[in-house]
């Protein structure tokens, strides 16, 4: 799996992020969902919610207040389903020691109705398909990020096997997967490992979190994915700020490839003289301020 990542006073820290046991999921299906599409998806949430996770879900309507928002592609699928889930750290959430104060605060996901045949035309998704589908992309939307490389988990790659755990499903057969099983059972925020990183590389989002006290600002939330992340806070006027975090397999492999990529918003910041009056405050402790608190961004915008 991806683990998140979080790169701050020269270190890459590596730790895994899900919600809190316990939690009853609010997730929000997409207003235009047809009858058949939002039985699969009721579905898909009733198989999760038993699968001993610790966890519930719930499903309310789009619009409501909701932990997880689901939405269907339009006309144009051909695209990849995707899900994006936003880890949220409190103040002092990296002390140094082997567990993060981190948990999952929202997830999108976005599903699709059709594929593309070999001669691109649309060929709607069957109900095993769908429903395979949206079994897998919760299960990111639950923590699991990346891929199981094989065997018959939900978060395979492979569409085939996703499929036929949707076939199994509709078929009235349990639902139990062991790979959101094992990331249930630690403890939301526990630390893989510490990567030492060249002096500097951090320094922009070691800034950043000096701003963000000094500031106001919300966050930060991490997201991670197959291919990159980013870190994401906003500001007291509701503008995004985003640090990209590109080519992740090769920094997993290789730490002293991490390279961050500060958005316009984030760029703005570092620039502005209530940056720099922010970066100061934190001057001569040896170490990039406490973390934001981790509280959702206003629903009034899309997710981090």
């Amino acid at each position: 799996m991806t683990p998140y990542v979080l790169p701050r006073d020269d270190e890459l820290v590596l730790f895994l992020c899900r919600f809190e046991r316990g939690e009853a999921l609010r997730v929000a299906l997409p207003a235009d969902a047809s009858a058949e599409e939002r039985t699969l998806l009721t579905l898909a949430l009733a198989a999760w919610s038993g699968a001993g996770l610790g966890v519930s879900l719930e499903a309310v309507e789009e619009g409501e207040p909701a932990d997880i928002s689901i939405r269907i592609g339009g006309a144009a699928e051909g695209f990849a389903a995707q899900t994006g889930a936003d880890c949220g750290l409190v103040a002092g959430a990296d002390s140094g020691g082997p567990v993060l104060d981190a948990r999952l605060v929202s997830a999108q996901v976005l599903l699709r109705r059709a594929d593309r045949d070999v001669r691109r035309h649309r060929v709607p998704l069957s109900p095993d398909e769908f429903l395979g589908s949206a079994l897998h992309e919760l299960g990111h939307a639950l923590g699991f990020q990346g891929h199981v490389r094989r065997g018959s988990s939900i978060m395979v790659r492979n569409v085939e096997e996703v499929r036929r755990r949707g076939r199994r499903l509709l078929d009235g057969e349990g639902f139990y997967d062991a790979t959101l099983a094992a990331l249930y059972r630690v403890e939301s925020g526990v630390v893989l490992a510490r990567r030492s990183l060249p002096p500097g590389r951090t320094e922009p989002v070691d800034r950043l979190l000096s701003i963000g006290r000094a500031q106001g600002f919300t966050g930060p939330f991490l997201r991670v994915g197959d291919r990159g992340g980013r870190l994401v806070w906003w500001d007291p006027d509701g503008r995004r700020l985003v640090v990209g975090l590109p080519d992740l397999p090769r920094v997993l492999e290789r730490s002293e490839a991490l390279a961050l990529v500060p958005g316009p918003v984030a760029r703005g910041w570092l620039r502005s003289p209530r940056g720099s009056r922010g970066a100061r405050l934190s001057a001569g402790s040896g170490r990039a301020p406490a973390l934001g608190r981790a509280i959702p961004p206003p629903r009034s915008h899309p997710g981090p």
